[in-house]
Formats: structure tokens, C-alpha cells, sequence
């Protein structure tokens, strides 16, 4: 039997480094699906908030814009402007007869949605009208500073423009500044305060 075991030693070895790949295999399948797991979860949660929050502001009154949380005023009313253009056969083209106030905070809540983490993928999932309506709506309601941010990513991405052209590391340091600019910076109060002065423009008759 030792000899055995002696002459095939090697196999020994192979033995173990299977068993060793085996239990590293397992290990990233267990974290890859947690990871997974808690992703839709968290997907999960954020539509059950999105259902919510619509119908609670499906009927906008001003008493209610008042009393509301900031973040839930934000979202709701631009969840129910959303919910008005899918019905739309062209949604592109019910969105442009939307009033200004209307298009703005729509376009706020997919800046904050898709690229509250890095600006540049909110340009990578959207495009015209949106994003050059959703520029004008960050430097009125979030500031200059914010805008410059905005205005600089979309020239980058802007396919008509052929004057900017911004390295990757260029973005990458835009996307961290805008990031930092939302941390630092309430931006649903912002959002909702803008909701509470031009209110006549989102309570449904």
C-alpha cells in the first residue's frame, strides 16, 4: 500500500489541488449568487417604494405637496409624470408637450436615478430631448457648479459635437466631482422645493 502511495504521489497532488478548486469554485458561486441575490432584493424594494410613493401622489394637492416628505414629493410627482408618457403610443414626442417645470423634474429624477454614482452612465442610457432638457434643469435647480459638471459630460457625449473630446480619466474625475457635488448637497429637497414654487404646473385637476 505505501508504495503505491509512493509511486503515484503526483496524484496525490492532483487529488488535492482539485479538492482546493473545487471548494474555490464553490466559494465564488456562493458569493456571485448572494451577490445576485441582494441586487434584486434591493431592485425588488425600489419598486415596491416607486408603487407606493405613484399612488400616493397620484392626486397632488397642495396641502399634501406641503406636508410631504421631500424625497417622496420628488419622486412621486415624477413617477406619475412617467406613468402619463407610457401610456403615450410616442413618448418622445408627449414628453416635449409637457410644461417646462413638468420636463424638468422628469429629466432631475433619471439624472439622479441613472447617475447619482457616475454621471456618465446617466449619458450612456438616455438621450435627446432628455438630456440636453435635463441640463438645464440641474443648473436651474441644483446650481452652477452642478451645471458646469453636467454641461461638460454632455459635450463629451454629445455626438454632434465634434469641438470636445474628453479622455477617460477626464470622466471618470467629472463623475466623482458630480457624486460629491450630490453628497454634499440635498438634492430632493432642491428637487422639491422647485415642485412646492411652480406647484400649478403638477396638481391634476
Amino acid at each position: 500500500m505505501l508504495s503505491a502511495v509512493l509511486e503515484y504521489w503526483y496524484l496525490s497532488l492532483v487529488f488535492v489541488a482539485v479538492s482546493v478548486l473545487t471548494v474555490f469554485v464553490v466559494f465564488k458561486a456562493y458569493k456571485a449568487s448572494a451577490q445576485v441575490g441582494a441586487e434584486r432584493k434591493k431592485v425588488i424594494e425600489r419598486l415596491k417604494y416607486e408603487n407606493r410613493t405613484r399612488a400616493a401622489f397620484a392626486n397632488l394637492t397642495s396641502e399634501l405637496a406641503q406636508a410631504a416628505e421631500v424625497k417622496a414629493l420628488f419622486y412621486g410627482v415624477a413617477l406619475n409624470i412617467q406613468a402619463g408618457l407610457e401610456k403615450e403610443s410616442d413618448m418622445n414626442a408627449a414628453f416635449e408637450k409637457l410644461t417646462t417645470p413638468q420636463q424638468y423634474i422628469y429629466a432631475l429624477y433619471y439624472v439622479l436615478l441613472d447617475g447619482s454614482q457616475k454621471l456618465s452612465e446617466f449619458f450612456k442610457k438616455n438621450g435627446k430631448p432628455l438630456t440636453p432638457i435635463a441640463g438645464e434643469a440641474v443648473h436651474l435647480i441644483f446650481g452652477c457648479k452642478a451645471g458646469e459638471l453636467y454641461n461638460d459630460e454632455y459635450a463629451a457625449f454629445d455626438g454632434d459635437n465634434e469641438d470636445i473630446s474628453l479622455i477617460t480619466a477626464e470622466i471618470l474625475q467629472k463623475d466623482q466631482a458630480f457624486a460629491t457635488f450630490l453628497e454634499q448637497t440635498n438634492a430632493n429637497a432642491l428637487a422639491a422645493g422647485y415642485i412646492k414654487k411652480n406647484l400649478e404646473n403638477f396638481i391634476r385637476a
